[in-house]
């Protein structure tokens, strides 16, 4: 079984309107009113926005409903922009059938929720890099979806590979021998021009063994434990694939190395439901 993207491979181009949106959000000083312009030509989009405005998560206490999209996005903010812009990326990027092993709509809500808990640690932990860190959590697991997407076939086989042995996909792909998806993703993403810091956290979001990381920067194992604890925590709050089991344990040594109580947990993980829940489709 072969599962190896060509080493010349890239991802479709991302969305126009996705790409103008996020090159801006990379900006602090971005202009809202140039932001709402270049957003209200993708209809899907706009929609998005409002309905997430327009919840009860962003509009207690803050007026009235609004149908004008530069309220809108200074409602919101930024971090939650950038949120629904990746999230329409993917959407749009990747054509395949659900299976019995993978349903997109599974998919986008783990990456979501990764990205939601991600960005909520980094403002505690890590206030310079949460576009960097919530970038990573949603595209952690665009490998999955490349494999699922080009090769449903042997996707389906590790699917059942991994639920057999009880196993996580890491693993899997290990043991048959395939490149790991973490890999995979870092090499796609080379064609939507994603930051290295970005694509350097997606490729160890999966890697545990600090031995394996001994090389890289602090600042940058900080930012891949944000990444691995906000997984581990999005499976063991049901955001994952369909009866797919993996170990979602804690290590209290990984807390303690990021300064964070159980208490801090529990209100980032509360917090980020109830952003998901706002975000998701009606």
């Amino acid at each position: 079984m072969k599962m190896f993207l060509p080493a010349d491979f890239k991802l479709p181009a991302m969305p126009q309107v996705a790409r103008e949106c996020l090159v801006y959000l990379y900006n602090p000083n971005a202009d809202t009113g140039v932001l709402a312009k270049s957003l209200s030509r993708d209809i899907a989009i706009s929609a998005s926005i409002l309905k997430l405005a327009n919840s009860s998560l962003f509009l207690l206490g803050r007026g009235s409903p609004t149908s004008d999209l530069k309220t809108a996005i200074s409602r919101i903010g930024h971090d939650n922009l950038r949120q629904i812009m990746v999230l329409q990326a993917l959407e749009s990027t990747f054509v395949f059938k659900d299976s019995l092993s993978f349903e997109f709509n599974s998919f986008i809500r783990h990456c979501s929720f990764v990205s939601l808990l991600c960005s909520n640690f980094a403002k505690k932990i890590a206030p310079d890099f949460v576009s960097e860190v919530q970038m990573a959590g949603l595209m952690h697991d665009v490998g999955l979806a490349l494999t699922a997407s080009l090769f449903n076939e042997n996707f389906t086989q590790m699917a059942k590979h991994c639920l057999e042995n009880q196993i996580d996909f890491a693993a899997t792909e290990s043991q048959m021998g395939l490149e790991p998806h973490s890999k995979l993703g870092f090499r796609a993403l080379d064609s939507w021009e994603i930051p290295e810091k970005v694509k350097i956290l997606i490729s160890y979001h999966d890697t545990r063994n600090m031995e394996l990381r001994k090389e890289l920067p602090v600042e940058t194992n900080k930012l891949i434990d944000i990444l691995i604890l906000s997984d581990v925590l999005a499976h063991s709050y049901g955001f994952g694939f369909k009866d797919y089991k993996r170990d979602t344990k804690i290590e209290m040594s990984m807390l303690k190395r990021m300064e964070l109580t159980p208490d801090t947990v529990k209100e980032v993980v509360k917090n980020a439901l109830e952003t998901e829940s706002a975000i998701q489709p009606s």
